[in-house]
């Protein structure tokens, strides 16, 4: 009745959003999992403190360098199915906090339909306690777009086209069945809407458990939204998606919509003055047309 949860914590440079994650697991009333922390090649002392403060709570993946998000969070789900105890397994951003009962309505919706791939949560902003997402979809020009339908429903779950990526719980069977591993090439960005597509691809389900709260201090290992970071990456990612994924008429709808948009925000840049985003926005378009992919070789802030 209470399957195994290996629960995935990527650590990198984060420490004390890491310990409040992890303060705020301890509470959680689902009692059947365990803890692993991956630390991403942090430059301080992130893995000593973290050993010896949570010795016996946590298991501990030290990577020599920085392999994004997805390399890094891969790292953890090797882990779990290597050790073979875990029916589930649950990414989880370092910089939340949950309920104490959202691991339990994961789990709860999970054993519910054999099809759900992948159960995520409700995304509540940490801080201005407001629900920012309850479920999502994928728009022509492969943005993510989150959603508030189910804003005020009392539905136990619901199914969703897009699980957001601060929390989301994987069936392991099918991560081996249908290789569900993060995708390298994107390194980190747009996880979320490769894993959508390929989920869906495979007629499987994603689905929100509806009473899993999860609050999400969004942005914060990046820099946040004008961060040369997740620009770049944002941009060559859903450049990489296009190529991959879409048929050669969708492709004509996504540069149209993409090109237009992203010439209005390298406009309003122009009028704010950070040059630099325009250049990296330059860079990610020509390394995505390319098909760079993995970590940049490019100097990013």
């Amino acid at each position: 009745m209470n399957p195994k949860v290996s629960i995935v914590v990527l650590n990198w440079n984060g420490l004390n959003d890491t310990i409040e994650c992890l303060e705020s697991l301890k509470k959680i009333t689902y009692s059947n999992y365990e803890v692993i922390v991956v630390d991403n090649g942090s430059k301080g002392n992130d893995v000593n403190i973290l050993e010896n403060k949570y010795r016996e709570y946590i298991k501990i993946i030290k990577n020599k360098e920085n392999l994004g998000f997805t390399g890094g969070n891969n790292k953890g789900i090797q882990k779990a199915i290597e050790d073979g105890e875990s029916k589930y397994i649950l990414l989880l951003n370092n910089d939340t906090i949950v309920e104490p009962n959202f691991l339990t309505e994961l789990v709860k919706v999970a054993e519910k339909d054999e099809q759900i791939a992948i159960v995520g949560s409700i995304i509540i902003n940490y801080y201005t306690k407001k629900v920012v997402f309850t479920n999502g979809e994928i728009d022509k020009k492969l943005k993510i777009k989150a959603r508030l339908d189910y804003l005020n429903s009392s539905a136990e779950w619901w199914e969703t086209r897009l699980v957001n990526g601060a929390s989301m719980m994987f069936k392991v069977e099918y991560i081996l069945k249908y290789d569900l591993f993060l995708n390298d090439d994107l390194f980190l960005n747009q996880e979320e809407v490769d894993l959508s597509i390929r989920v869906r691809k495979e007629r499987l389900k994603l689905a929100i458990a509806g009473k899993s709260k999860v609050y999400h201090k969004e942005g914060r290992s990046t820099g946040g939204g004008l961060s040369s970071i997740t620009v770049y990456y944002t941009i060559r990612n859903r450049i990489l998606l296009a190529k991959k994924f879409l048929s050669w008429d969708k492709k004509i709808i996504f540069w149209v919509l993409f090109l237009f948009a992203r010439s209005v925000r390298s406009v309003e840049w122009f009028i704010m003055g950070k040059w630099n985003l325009i250049l990296i926005t330059y860079f990610a378009f020509l390394d995505g047309i390319k098909g760079i992919s993995g970590k940049t070789k490019r100097k990013l802030d």
